[in-house]
């Protein structure tokens, strides 16, 4: 079926590039589109990929239409974005060549309110060095030498101003060095070293630098919009002695591209201090979905061990078996993340004082209980209606198959009624030697799902944007509540 629908798909489209004036020679098709007053002419060819892919389209006088950020390297148009990808509707040459007319009309107008995206990557063909380059903010280094020393994995490091020495000596033996400079006037990208040298400003002569083999990447800086971005290129000599240029795999490793992906609240949060009472399966990936949302002020309790059995469902593998879990989970989110780990307080025991359950509460922004234990829970939840605050309880019932997020007190009406079974029969009890109370069978993806919707819950509360004001039940072979 697949396959009828691919030759389908295609025999359409051409049929309807034959209806536009279009004939195929050479692989691709040839004809006009309108562009304003006049047409102009373009080739289309349909990739190995259509119709899950867009087709290709090129001015067949590649100078007949200015360069810009919505042209490919090999002069392509720019016609789909990731996020305009609904529905294939390039499968229609219609529509496709409507897109066509559009995007000449924008690139006539000179692209206003273009959105200003940080790919000039596209624009320089790929190095044969497929290692990772990793760099920290280069406001420090513009201007100067640097020096990339290995890392783990195969990484190499940005790791201080330095010039390539004259004679490389062992210990420079696996270093690549570069220079860090700034590229302006980007209302057209770069293609070659000709436009990086005119685009440039440095205090060398970046040229000479790169015939003599003084540097062997070069690391430029760009703004767009007020957005910085940076390319790393791989800078030699080709065949007929002239300077060659393609982009190196790069990432930064400031704190920016971890903010941006911890979601559009992660600047409000920064601040917040929240508690995590309860570190055993879903308490651990309650904690580590707060520190990937944007919050790094925790306190964290729980006095008990990890046990082997424990691993499945734990954020913490086997090598933590035998230790505190509370302490256990503040050095793996430290580790894991890249946090001062003096940000993470550790108490060593549960909330089971009203004295304790008070300071707690007040001392935080927000107290998350993950212990499923009834006598914590309600220790909890009367200590925040006395003193008119609000907390979070997780907990999964039914060896799993009922996730509750409870708001406690609720912030209005009455709460979510005690859930009995969904599916009926009882699950057989399982035990394991020394434990007196039977193992959940509760599967680890509830576990995640559960801390999941718990820290969502959290967040809506810490930024004045509740998802519900009594939280959320879910059956797993049934429907929310």
């Amino acid at each position: 079926m697949t396959v009828l629908f691919v030759e389908h798909a295609k025999l359409h489209f051409e049929e309807g590039l034959i209806r536009a004036g279009f004939r195929e020679r050479g692989g691709e098709w040839h004809g006009p589109v309108a562009r304003g007053a006049s047409t102009v002419e373009v080739r289309i060819s349909t990739p190995r990929g259509f119709p899950f892919e867009p087709p290709k389209v090129r001015p067949s006088d590649l100078e007949s239409v200015p360069w810009s950020w919505h042209r490919e390297l090999d002069g392509g148009l720019c016609l789909v974005a990731d996020d305009d990808r609904d529905g294939l509707w390039w499968c229609g040459a219609p529509e496709l060549l409507e897109h066509v007319t559009a995007w000449f009309a924008s690139a006539d107008g000179g692209w206003a309110d273009d959105r200003p995206d940080l790919d000039l990557d596209r624009y320089f063909f790929k190095s044969g060095d497929t290692r990772l380059y990793l760099f920290p903010d280069l406001g420090t280094y513009d201007g100067s030498f640097v020096r990339f020393r290995p890392g783990p994995n195969g990484v190499l490091i940005l790791k201080s101003c330095m010039e390539k020495p004259a004679r490389l000596t062992k210990n420079f033996t696996f270093d690549r060095f570069g220079y860090v400079a700034t590229l302006h006037h980007l209302d057209v990208p770069p293609r070659g070293w000709d436009d990086v040298a005119r685009m440039t400003e440095a205090r060398i002569d970046l040229g000479r630098a790169i015939l003599d083999r003084r540097i062997d990447l070069l690391v430029l800086r760009y703004e767009r919009s007020g957005q910085q971005g940076a390319i790393l290129l791989d800078a030699g000599v080709d065949a007929e002695g002239g300077i060659e240029m393609c982009r190196l795999s790069s990432s930064s490793t400031g704190p920016a591209p971890v903010l941006i992906r911890s979601g559009p609240y992660a600047p409000q949060l920064a601040d917040k201090r929240v508690a995590v009472v309860g570190l055993g399966a879903v308490g651990s990936h309650v904690a580590d979905g707060l520190v990937r949302a944007g919050m790094h002020r925790l306190t964290l309790l729980d006095g008990d061990v990890l046990k082997p059995g424990n691993v499945v469902r734990h954020l913490l593998g086997a090598a933590a078996v035998g230790l505190r879990k509370a302490e256990a989970v503040a050095n793996e989110l430290a580790l894991r993340h890249g946090i001062a780990r003096d940000e993470l307080n550790v108490r060593g025991e549960l909330v089971l004082a009203d004295q304790t359950a008070y300071e707690l509460l007040a001392s935080h922004d927000l107290v998350i209980n993950a212990t499923a234990e009834y006598p914590v829970t309600a220790l909890l939840h009367a200590a925040a209606r006395a003193d008119d605050r609000h907390l979070v309880s997780v907990a999964l019932r039914n060896d799993g198959d009922t996730l509750r997020v409870d708001i406690l007190p609720p912030l209005s009406g009455e709460s979510w009624p005690q859930s009995a079974n969904p599916n009926g029969a009882a699950v057989p009890q399982n035990f394991e030697g020394g434990c007196g109370s039977p193992i959940s069978p509760t599967p680890p993806f509830a576990v995640v799902e559960a801390a999941a919707v718990a820290v969502r819950h959290a967040v809506g509360l810490l930024v004045g944007h509740p998802v519900h004001p009594a939280g959320e039940v879910r059956h797993r072979r049934g429907v929310s509540e």
